[in-house]
């Protein structure tokens, strides 16, 4: 496989040296890079199981033909040209820029390798171009998964010629796509340092999950509501602003010989931009990119150390309201500041925060009225109650990823320091996941109700907090009981669940069911409150003591 690319890379040499890059040395660190690509897997779809060595790549590439399948679908069905190419490369594009982002970014940013090739006569301009060609060999293949059903379904429906334009609108938007985001990435790195920009990639990857997410939910609901027999596309000024329009509009100007002021536009941006993006980045981003590389991972940069800043005081107040001196306490801060910091926690955790937005809107355009009557009508129902346990994703996301970590070894002070009972840190480690990941939601998702349903919802919201604190008392005490931080990613094992996980979605169901209840009768739920604290009370004093045995190590 690595060969065949190879070979296919040789035809553009010439390319390259039009551009002052030595073609000889970029062929050498791409052969490496691609032979790497096979001995390891990809971020998104890491396998918990061991695999052949030189496979992960084709279980990846069989992952994305499966994704494929669903805008092949779309094509297929939709019988608006414009639109259903405009989906197809808005997915593609999506698809392609959050595979860059959270599996390459590593890889463009990479400084493992500058001890080899920094001391070499390797200019800023080939490593870069060999950095770059070897992304785009990568998720030109990984496109190519994507995209074969769908051209497969344009041959029979549009024929060979429009094939072959299409297959180059695909070229084209990978180019654009990689131009833009290693663009926006070498912008990032001239005026932010290191820890700046790891930070903002971590919020694009979580972005970009939500968004991957929200498009598989909603957009096939749009489209349902949409005339699509009689569906019209008239291209607007912004239009000329969104690269998959560019694409789509160019090829529907050659399926249907269209050839106005407005198609040409995009058939120029479709044409131009990639080629002008590979100039700019090369004349001017290029000759600073080895320079600010070399200096990532080395940085002598001092941060300031602000050891009673206002999140701390903040924090500690918090910590001492509602936890006991001691390990419970330390347990809490230690796991709040991790919640806040480590990056792959967020990246596993975060995404739920958007994933609550993403399903209330689904529930909302479930019912066929328009959107207007829709949330005209809303302070008439109870919808609010959904979004009140919606909040609970939260909880249920980040006490499953809690237990595991890349650092897991550093666990072992758990068990060197005198600890009679490790249920003290289990206790402070649910209080610290509740306060600072479910509090602010619960905070945004509060000011959302009060302000369709009215403070008549008052009641509800604060019914509710105490439900979402007792139903995560309730997993977490059910559930395996695992100290934070304590447990290698790659070990995770579902086998043994299905009871536990049926009790658990019956004791939570009963208790959203048992709020919907009490609402209809008013004032009852003021009246309920205080045997909901006597609940938690003697539900967390059992779970705080919990002991060595009843650990899942």
């Amino acid at each position: 496989m690595e060969n065949f690319v190879l070979k296919i890379l040789d035809m553009f040499q010439g390319l390259f040296r039009l551009i002052g890059v030595n073609y000889k040395q970029l062929r050498a660190i791409v052969a490496i890079k691609l032979m790497m690509d096979n001995r390891r897997q990809i971020i998104a779809y890491q396998s918990k199981g061991k695999k052949e060595p030189g496979t992960a790549f084709l279980t990846t590439l069989l992952i994305y033909s499966l994704f494929g399948l669903f805008i092949a679908f779309v094509l297929y069905a939709l019988p608006s040209f414009i639109l259903s190419m405009i989906m197809f490369f808005s997915y593609i594009m999506v698809m392609i820029a959050m595979t860059l982002i959270t599996d390459f970014s590593s890889i463009l940013l990479d400084t493992s390798d500058n001890t080899i090739i920094l001391p070499r006569p390797v200019d800023s301009r080939t490593l870069f171009a060999a950095r770059l060609t070897h992304i785009m060999l990568y998720l030109g293949q990984l496109t190519l998964g994507l995209s074969l059903a769908s051209i497969i379904v344009v041959v029979f429906k549009y024929g060979l010629f429009f094939t072959l334009c299409f297959s180059l609108g695909i070229l084209l938007a990978i180019a654009t796509t990689i131009f833009l985001t290693n663009g926006m990435y070498l912008v990032i790195m001239q005026f932010s340092s290191e820890e700046k920009l790891k930070n903002i990639i971590n919020y694009f990857q979580i972005a970009m999950a939500v968004l991957v997410v929200g498009g598989y939910q909603i957009v096939p609901r749009m489209i349902s509501r949409l005339d699509v027999a009689n569906y019209t596309f008239e291209i607007q000024w912004w239009h000329y602003g969104l690269p998959p329009v560019w694409i789509a509009g160019s090829l529907e100007a050659i399926q249907e010989n269209t050839f106005d002021l407005p198609h040409i536009t995009l058939l120029t941006l479709a044409l131009v931009i990639p080629v002008l993006g590979v100039y700019l980045v090369n004349q001017y981003l290029t000759p600073v990119f080895n320079k600010k590389l070399g200096s990532l991972g080395s940085s002598t940069e001092k941060r300031e150390i602000r050891t009673k800043s206002e999140k701390s005081r903040v924090m500690v107040s918090i910590s001492k309201w509602i936890t006991t001196a001691g390990i419970e306490r330390g347990a809490f801060e230690v796991v709040y500041k991790i919640l806040g910091r480590d990056r792959k926690i967020k990246l596993k955790i975060y995404p739920a925060f958007g994933y609550i937005f993403v399903f209330g809107i689904v529930f909302l355009i479930q019912n066929k009225q328009d959107l207007v009557t829709t949330f005209r009508e809303l302070p008439t129902t109870h919808y609010h109650l959904m979004l009140i346990y919606l909040t609970f994703m939260i909880l249920q996301v980040a006490l499953h990823e809690i237990p595991y970590s890349d650092d897991y070894k550093a666990s072992w002070i758990y068990f060197s320091a005198p600890l009679n009972r490790p249920g003290e840190i289990l206790s402070g480690t649910i209080k610290a996941i509740f306060i600072r990941l479910f509090i602010p939601g619960y905070i945004l998702i509060s000011a959302i109700v009060l302000l369709i349903w009215g403070v008549s919802a008052a009641d509800d919201l604060l019914f509710g907090l105490f439900n979402n604190f007792l139903m995560l008392l309730i997993i977490a005490a059910i559930g395996k009981r695992q100290l934070p931080l304590s447990l290698a990613a790659n070990i995770r094992n579902q086998s043994g669940n299905i009871a536990r996980g049926i009790l658990m979605v019956i004791l939570i169901g009963t208790l959203g069911l048992l709020h919907y209840l009490l609402a209809r009768i008013d004032f009852i739920l003021i009246g309920a409150i205080p045997i909901q604290l006597i609940a938690i009370f003697l539900l967390h004093a059992h779970y705080k003591k919990t002991t060595w045995h009843q650990l899942t190590l």
